[in-house]
């Protein structure tokens, strides 16, 4: 479908590709992934024609499609409602609507129906009817809605114009269109960045039945863990392709990369050895043959590249912060509404006058759907929103508040450096800008880089670096790692995992949410739903609550003293036939109980999350063993095949092999039964808790 054979690409006098080679077929996803800069989304435009490469070739199949979604939005009109925009995706459906329509006319004042034109028409109306039922085109307004809705509008929102949405709410119009259209082979470039959890999970379960071929370039983990068979990884200007998803890739890089060091080390080793002997013997007679033997082959060797050095990566740790009193934050009689710009009434954001509670060492993943009020409920909890009850910080909280849009705390006439010393209150706080920069990679004359020229990564590790001046004990996060690669993603999590303060986070990616929360608060319907778990847990919570609303039982109902809700109230439990110490267990929690549950559920989450991986590498490990075994057989059911030298080579190595799927299988049927063992234990310390 699509084969991209030696291509050789420069810009600005700079090599982008060297003899890259790439092909994606029909039903492949594939994962583009590569540090920042090393021309991901270059090689989606070189596909889409936007570049013509110095050498090699870009070959579509023959009415092959592309559809390409990039990451900042095109020139649109934005008179056009949502819904007349996303249809133009059926511009052919139109037009086979229109000469049908032509073509009926025209049929119906004919009145020599023996005549040539008569039977054109009608063979032609024949073609065009049955080109619009493959289309679709009865089913293009219903598509077209049930995809829009399906990435997070609302029906009222369909025939409203695209100027009332902003960038973001514009860029998922055109990713409907895009989706619409169906192309051959579809490329995505960061598709989840504006998207919100539930429209991502929307979006999944969409591209899983897709036909067509599926290129993705996205820094979101769990996005590609669950929608990629195969990883293409840009690095030294080609690509390196690997098969299973992200986690899969990660294994196979690593192993792939300490075997190409020891065979790097080797060949050194030799070919040092083999320099020392001819620099010996060199002017000795009686060894000339041996050492012109030795000079001619190292000349012949095929020198093994040394392995690229690990990426730089951000290294840092939040300061210790002072304790706070136990009770952080309360907020009681929740109601928020914002005046419509139209000036006719209000947009109501909170209306359930709740009360919501932190506590000290609280992790807390704030999602919802976008529009929701989540970063209203985060400037609400940093004192910067007002809103019509009332806000008590507990004893000596210090907050640090990261925003989500950076032009709200990075001045663009400043230097970096500049910048980090607006927020430096004390001396001894400027004498640690330096070092700070510098886990941040910001070093050298790279300080005096004006915020203004930075990338969007560039930006937030900026941002990031400022949460680090003054020391915290509550930290409110919007958005962290928008922009963040997946490594400098990986150093944030940790330095929050060990991070002794609160925290409150507003993110969309999945993955970050599941390392590091112990609760997670959903906004949605003008109230906070409280889940206490982490995200893993709130996923089979939530999904069992959408199981039971669709299957007719009563829905979970709010306490009624409008505290933010359990996730699973003594009601919804008394409906099942519970008995009365099950309705305990699962009905309202005290704030010990709570506490205790997320204990356990932290404890017992650093050893299945090490066992999962464990389990996940020796599945990879097995099954390549598992193929070139299965390589071998084929060849040794060849009698023809014993007559080769290579047999006697092939048999040893197949016994090995036999030997290594065994000790895997039993080491992974061990972990796998430790796994077991430990979820179990789990499940009866939260019962017991």
């Amino acid at each position: 479908m699509l084969t991209i054979s030696n291509i050789t690409l420069f810009i600005s006098n700079f090599c982008i590709f060297s003899g890259l080679n790439f092909q994606a077929s029909r039903g492949d996803r594939i994962g583009l992934v590569g540090p920042n800069g090393a021309g991901k989304t270059t090689l989606l435009r070189l596909i889409a024609g936007r570049y013509e490469p110095e050498a090699g070739a870009v070959n579509l199949q023959s009415g092959c499609k592309i559809g390409f979604l990039e990451q900042d939005t095109l020139e649109i009109s934005l008179e056009q409602s949502v819904r007349d925009f996303a249809l133009q995706a059926f511009a052919e459906v139109k037009q086979i609507e229109k000469r049908l329509e032509e073509i009926g006319i025209a049929i119906s004042e004919s009145t020599d129906y023996e005549s040539e034109r008569y039977s054109d028409l009608l063979n032609e109306m024949e073609r065009l009817n049955n080109r619009f039922t493959i289309l679709e085109g009865d089913r293009a307004e219903s598509r077209t809605e049930e995809v829009l809705e399906g990435l997070g509008f609302n029906t009222e929102e369909l025939s409203q114009p695209l100027q009332r949405f902003s960038g973001g709410w514009r860029m998922r119009a055109v990713l409907a269109k895009l989706l619409l259209q169906r192309p051959d082979v579809l490329m995505l470039d960061e598709p989840t960045n504006h998207l919100d959890i539930d429209s991502i999970e929307w979006l999944e379960q969409y591209l899983k039945t897709y036909e067509g071929a599926v290129v993705i370039v996205s820094h979101d983990r769990f996005f590609l863990n669950r929608m990629v068979t195969q990883i293409a990884e840009l690095r030294n200007r080609r690509i390196y392709t690997y098969t299973g998803n992200y986690d899969k890739f990660e294994v196979q890089r690593e192993e792939q990369v300490q075997q190409q060091q020891r065979e790097y080390e080797a060949q050194q080793k030799e070919i040092e050895e083999t320099e020392r002997f001819i620099e010996r013997f060199r002017y000795k007679a009686t060894k000339a043959r041996q050492v012109q033997s030795r000079v001619k082959a190292l000349e012949k060797i095929e020198r093994i590249e040394e392995p690229d050095n690990p990426q730089k990566r951000m290294q840092f740790r939040f300061p210790d912060p002072p304790q706070s009193g136990k009770v952080v934050m309360e907020l009681t009689n929740l109601i928020k509404s914002y005046p419509r710009p139209e000036g006719d009434g209000k947009i109501r954001v909170f209306t359930q006058g709740q009360q919501l509670h932190i506590e000290r060492g609280d992790k807390i993943a704030l999602i919802g759907p976008n529009g929701a009020g989540k970063s209203t409920l985060a400037r609400i909890l940093y004192g910067q929103e007002p809103f019509e009850g009332t806000r008590a910080e507990g004893h000596n909280v210090l907050m640090t508040f990261f925003a989500q849009h950076l032009a709200d705390v990075l001045e663009s006439n400043r230097s970096i450096l500049e910048e980090m010393e607006s927020e430096a209150r004390t001396s001894e706080v400027r004498s640690r800008i330096r070092s700070i920069l510098g886990s941040f990679l910001f070093s050298g004359d790279d300080v005096f880089k004006p915020v203004s020229v930075l990338s969007g990564g560039e930006r937030g590790r900026v941002a990031l670096a400022k949460t680090l001046l003054q020391p915290a004990n509550f930290l409110i996060l919007d958005e962290p790692t928008n922009h963040l690669d997946m490594s400098s993603k990986e150093v944030l999590i940790q330095a929050l995992e060990e991070y002794k303060g609160t925290i409150l986070t507003v993110s969309h990616d999945r993955y970050f949410l599941s390392r590091f929360a112990t609760k997670v608060w959903r906004v949605e319907g003008g109230r906070v739903t409280e889940y206490d778990g982490g995200y893993d847990y709130y996923e089979w919570k939530r999904g069992k609550q959408l199981e039971s609303k669709e299957g007719g039982d009563p829905a979970p109902v709010v306490a009624a003293s409008g505290i933010a809700g359990s996730a699973a109230p003594v009601q919804a439990a008394a409906t099942n036939g519970m008995n009365e110490e099950d309705i305990r267990r699962t009905g309202p929690k005290s704030k010990e109980q709570k506490r205790m549950e997320a204990e356990i559920r932290k404890r017992y989450s650093s050893q299945t999350g090490k066992l999962r991986k464990e389990i996940e590498s020796l599945e990879t490990k097995m099954a390549n063993l598992e193929t070139r075994k299965e390589e071998l057989d084929a060849q040794l059911a060849d009698p023809a095949f014993y007559q080769s030298e290579a047999a006697g080579k092939a048999i040893k190595e197949h016994a090995d092999l036999s030997r290594k799927i065994e000790d895997i299988t039993e080491q992974w049927a061990a972990r796998a039964e430790r796994y077991e063992l430990l979820e179990e234990q789990m499940k009866q310390e939260l019962l017991q808790a």
